[in-house]
């Protein structure tokens, strides 16, 4: 590789702010020295030939060890991207910046983007499997050695002010604390570590019902409710074996009842520990017995995969658990941004295709509208596509049949399905380009894009399968309402309200009965004027 190569590469990591290049020898000790806290985010290798190599990492450190190992000497210097961010994020941003590279002309080892975790569980990149039966053995005592700081999460931060405010505010606030701390501190592994990427906690959640929520992977673990109620999911096996054994839990926690409760992550070896007082959750955290079955549990379902609920993640809450580890700030040079705010201002258009014709104006001839891709506290509305009629898969009968919604394995909206929630809202729409005399517009002769809306429906679950959730669709309608103009044909878009009227207009149109859209603002917009607006 030429100097001025290597230059476009250097050039390149400084437009996407990573951090200066450090010799590889010394990257664990200068750029991510050992008692700091875990870091994420995308890395870049310069090999002693002039190659590189890209990658991404929930634990950037852990990673630049196993990068030592494998190539050893051959590597020059590194420059790491720190970022809080899901695993998804993670990998979906990492394929877009190999793509940039390839696109420079920068001699890469990962031409096509290939996994480096490919045959590791996927704690085993955070905490390596020995570690892991370590910690089983005595989570407490392994928790207990553990110095890692928080993570900074400053968006993070910004965005749960308001719910971690309410936390904060109601009453025995520092007693709930205190069941959370019980709980990180006997089940979860090195709990400030796996933080966001492999555990997440929400708190306000269920229209305010819930005290906190605390996920593992994609099921709901330990819950405690605003009256103080709550329940804790356990490995049935490790707890309660024989009917004897649960005759023994019931002598030793006389007022919770076991529940038997269904998830996907868990399999068939799952009970729920209902509690029906503040007490009696005390109690149960405080029995080694059931904190080890949901140690067990936990470690399972973390080996399975990341988290998939960090979206409603609440950084203020784990502050207040762990307030001796106040949160660190990233060695960035710039206020840190979300992994989607980078890739919807760097790589995905402000205003999504309109018409197949080959006619591309520039972004400024077209309207401003957000797509809802920096997912905050907000609520979601999901407009999804079936699949291809030539693949014959994912056909509207299937998703009425299944009570689901699913794509083909896409890469692009993995992260996006797996960031659906419970009760959000979702349709299934295809895209067409018209010439039909039903458009209600004076066309000119001109093709009209349209969107035709077949299935509406609220999410119930999501495996955190990235390419699927379970759904309660609405009666089909007689034939497909149509939308006009403002199209778009990806295989997942999604929209909030409050963001444009454009979007408010959609999303009244398909989710709330709106009979018509406000198809006048449309022609007359600047964009579709010249073809379709008064004269």
């Amino acid at each position: 590789m030429t100097h001025a190569s290597g230059a476009v590469a250097d050039n390149w990591a400084d437009s996407q702010n990573f951090l200066p290049s450090v010799d590889f020898v010394d990257v664990r000790t200068v750029a991510l020295p050992s008692g700091q806290p875990v870091l994420s985010g995308w890395y870049l290798l310069r090999f002693q030939d002039g190659t590189f190599y890209l990658g991404e990492s929930v634990n950037l450190r852990g990673r630049m060890a196993g990068h030592r190992a494998k190539w050893g000497e051959e590597i020059a210097s590194v420059r790491i991207c720190p970022r809080v961010a899901s695993k998804q994020e993670l990998k979906r941003r990492e394929r877009i910046l190999t793509h940039e590279l390839e696109a420079l002309g920068v001699r890469l080892r990962n031409v096509v983007n290939a996994s480096v975790t490919t045959g590791r569980n996927a704690l085993d990149e955070l905490l390596p499997v020995a570690e892991q039966e370590r910690w089983l053995g005595d989570p407490r005592a392994y928790n207990a050695a553990d110095v890692t700081p928080l993570k900074a999460m400053a968006a993070q931060e910004i965005r749960y002010s308001t719910p971690a405010r309410k936390y904060h505010e109601k009453p025995d606030a520092v007693g709930v604390t205190a069941l959370l701390w019980t709980f990180l501190d006997s089940s979860v592994p090195v709990p400030r570590a796996t933080e966001f990427q492999y555990w997440s906690v929400s708190t306000g959640t269920y229209g305010g019902k819930r005290r906190f929520c605390v996920s593992v992977g994609a099921m709901e673990v330990f819950v405690v409710n605003d009256d103080l109620t709550g329940f804790l999911n356990v490995r049935r096996s490790a707890l309660v074996p024989t009917l004897e054994a649960e005759r023994e839990f019931g002598r030793r926690h006389p007022r919770v009842r076991l529940r038997h409760r269904a998830y996907d992550d868990a399999g068939s070896d799952v009970i729920s520990i209902q509690c029906p007082t503040r007490d009696s959750l005390q109690r149960i955290v405080d029995d080694p017995a059931v904190t080890a079955a949901a140690a067990r549990l936990i470690l399972d379902v973390m080996r399975k995969h990341c988290c998939s609920y960090t979206r409603n993640h609440c950084p203020q809450v784990v502050q207040s658990v762990y307030p001796e580890y106040p949160r660190q700030t990233l060695p960035h040079t710039e206020t840190p941004v979300d992994a989607a705010v980078v890739e919807s201002r760097s790589s995905t258009p402000l205003f999504p295709d309109t018409v197949d014709s080959g006619d591309h104006p520039s972004a400024d001839d077209l309207p401003v509208v957000s797509e809802a891709d920096d997912l905050g506290d907000v609520v979601c509305y999901w407009l999804v596509t079936p699949g291809s009629k030539k693949s014959g898969r994912n056909q509207l009968r299937d998703f009425l049949a299944r009570g689901e919604w699913r794509m083909d394995p896409h890469l692009r909206f993995e992260a996006k399905v797996a960031d659906m929630l419970p009760g959000e809202r979702i349709a299934v729409r295809t895209r067409r380009n018209t010439g039909d005399e039903d458009v209600p517009f004076d066309r000119r002769g001109n093709l009209v894009s349209v969107m035709d809306f077949h299935l509406t429906g609220t999410i119930t679950a999501n495996p955190g399968d990235g390419c699927s959730v379970k759904v309660d669709w609405d009666r089909p309608p007689r034939r497909p309402w149509s939308y006009f103009l403002y199209t778009n044909q990806d295989v997942v878009w999604t929209l909030a309200r409050g963001l444009h009227p454009i979007s408010d207009d959609v999303i009244g149109f398909v989710f709330d009965g709106k009979p018509q859209q406000n198809i006048d603002v449309l022609r007359n917009h600047p964009f579709w004027a010249d073809r379709f607006g008064d004269r």
